[in-house]
């Protein structure tokens, strides 16, 4: 059974030894090492800002976040008697994601980031959505060091010299060390451009604790944009590693959503090659809550105690005035470009809620050919989209920023996940399950169509379901593996798609949905999209029913 923070701090109080439990099939965790703690570090972090300067909500809920309120709670922190030996770190993917970066280029996130005084930033995959010239004008302005021990710089790229792989700090005379790292395969999910390798991340931070424990340091913490899974792999396979602060799969840990959509404790505890334990943390996204761990270490620079819960940054929280400020000064070119033409559609792109709640629609399916085609050099095949997120038509004639977000106006951003079969035939009964009330998750699609009976059972609906391949459409294959696109309050189990968040290597790919949706538009206007057959209701496909498990 998985120990609580009580029981943890009993260990560490008594000095007991290390104790391991299991709190899955397939991970072997650390409660504790011996010793009587004689040092104490307390770490802020967030992770996939992803430019939500203003509060968020994500899901039509109460708005989270925001660097206002962020800033100020980071400052009521290093007022406190807790705030000393306090480090301030972001794990990556500060860019991309709201029209803040559009016309910024994340130099109005690094206003704000300046002003809190991080103290380090890992290398997103994101960050090189601009490429290599916008990232060197971020990282040049920087009043804190970005870091990835896996990226290699060229001496003719623009970054040279401008990411380090690792810094040193000296708190209450104890030397830390950070390191970061950034996804192996930005080359494939971003615009890295030439002059720019990235090398397997565990290798990289194999390489990196030799040096710095070569160098006498022996307290590490690694600042990763690599995801969840890796980080629990460098954590099992890397010994020397203290602390990981991680970013890139926007993993929601307990507290941050209710279980069972959590995916994993804050912080977990996983035990290193020695045996002795880990620390492995991460934020969710868009800076909805604020990371906040304390760690204490005994003689021997081992862990030995873990505290200090997430912050949620709620709407009753109050925010920093000077921030407020600056954000209402630097908001009114936003306006200018809502307002900007980015096509025209041949025809109303049909939104309503009445509709896109219960059946196929012609701008529900624009949506989910959007998410495909983005996401295909990804390895996507299918799009899911809940029709909840849809909150607007489009007229015929021109289509403007604006428009697109009043379509989609949650900020979601485009998630990918693979899932079997069965998992995808269960995604489509959650959706189509209460789609007599009008309820949001019902399913848009792109690289399937299904039909379902109205009159069945809960559960039971869908009749028949194909898969969009290369030779047409061959009916759904329960065993098989599909990569799917949707998006991350999806991604989560929001609306209900639990076998969504079942699925596997889930990332959250940091495109921002309007984005994906305007760059299709554009591309393809005048925009004229049928109502094809994706979704049939009432008569059954005409191949073999869907495969079940």
């Amino acid at each position: 059974m998985p120990l609580t923070r009580r029981e943890f701090l009993r260990y560490a109080a008594t000095g007991t030894g290390i104790a391991i439990y299991a709190a899955s099939s397939d991970t072997t965790f650390a409660a504790v090492a011996p010793g009587p703690e004689v040092f104490r570090i307390r770490i802020l972090h967030t992770n996939d800002h992803h430019a939500r300067i203003e509060p968020v909500d994500g899901s039509g809920g109460p708005l989270h976040g925001g660097v206002a309120r962020r800033w100020h709670r980071i400052q009521k922190v290093r007022q406190s008697k807790r705030g000393r030996n306090l480090l301030l770190l972001d794990a990556g993917d500060v860019f991309q994601g709201t029209l803040w970066f559009n016309l910024y280029d994340g130099l109005a996130d690094l206003e704000f980031y300046n002003t809190m005084g991080y103290d380090a930033m890992a290398v997103g995959n994101h960050e090189f959505d601009r490429g290599q010239a916008t990232l060197a004008a971020f990282a040049g302005q920087a009043r804190f060091p970005l870091l990835s021990a896996n990226m290699v710089v060229d001496a003719t790229s623009p970054l040279h010299g401008l990411v380090h792989p690792y810094i040193t700090r000296r708190i209450d005379n104890e030397w830390i060390a950070i390191f970061g790292l950034t996804p192996e395969d930005t080359g494939i999910l971003s615009n890295a451009g030439s002059g720019v390798t990235f090398t397997p991340p565990i290798e990289a931070a194999k390489r990196v604790v030799a040096e710095l424990k070569g160098k006498g340091i022996d307290k590490i913490i690694a600042l990763t944009h690599v995801g969840i899974h890796v980080d629990r792999q460098i954590a099992a396979e890397v010994a020397g590693i203290s602390v990981i602060i991680g970013g890139h799969s926007h993993t929601p840990m307990g507290p941050m959503v209710a279980p069972p959509n959590a995916a994993r404790p804050y912080p977990e505890l996983i035990a290193n090659p020695e045996g002795l334990p880990v620390v492995v943390a991460t934020a969710w996204e868009w800076g909805r809550w604020l990371g906040d761990i304390a760690i204490g270490f005994d003689r021997r620079s081992r862990v030995v105690t873990v505290d200090g819960p997430t912050i949620e940054l709620l709407a009753d929280m109050e925010a920093d005035a000077g921030f407020e400020s600056r954000i209402t000064e630097l908001k009114a070119p936003i306006s200018e470009l809502r307002a900007r033409e980015i096509g025209s559609a041949a025809e109303l792109l049909d939104g309503a809620r009445a509709n896109v709640r219960t059946r196929e629609t012609n701008l529900g399916n624009l949506v989910a050919d959007a998410m495909l085609g983005r996401a295909r050099n990804d390895g996507a095949q299918l799009a899911i989209t809940n029709g909840g997120g849809i909150r607007a038509s489009i007229d015929a004639g021109t289509v403007t920023v604006g428009e697109v977000l009043s379509v989609l106006p949650f900020g979601n951003t485009l998630a990918r996940v693979d899932m079997s079969g069965a998992q995808v035939l269960a995604a489509l009964e959650n959706g189509v399950s209460q789609a007599e009330t009008g309820a949001g998750r019902f399913p848009q699609v792109a690289g399937l169509r299904f039909s379902w009976d109205p009159g069945a059972a809960a559960g039971a609906r869908v009749t028949a379901v194909h898969v969009a391949g290369a030779d047409g459409f061959t009916p759904l294959d329960a065993a098989a593996t599909y990569r799917v696109v949707t998006n991350n309050f999806m991604l989560t189990g929001g609306d209900g798609y639990r076998s969504i968040a079942a699925g596997q290597h889930a990332i959250d790919l940091g495109y921002i949905l309007a984005d994906v949706v305007a760059d299709y538009i554009a591309a393809n206007s005048p925009v004229s999209v049928a109502v094809d057959g994706r979704i049939i209701e009432g008569a059954s496909l005409s191949e073999p029913a869907a495969v079940r498990p």
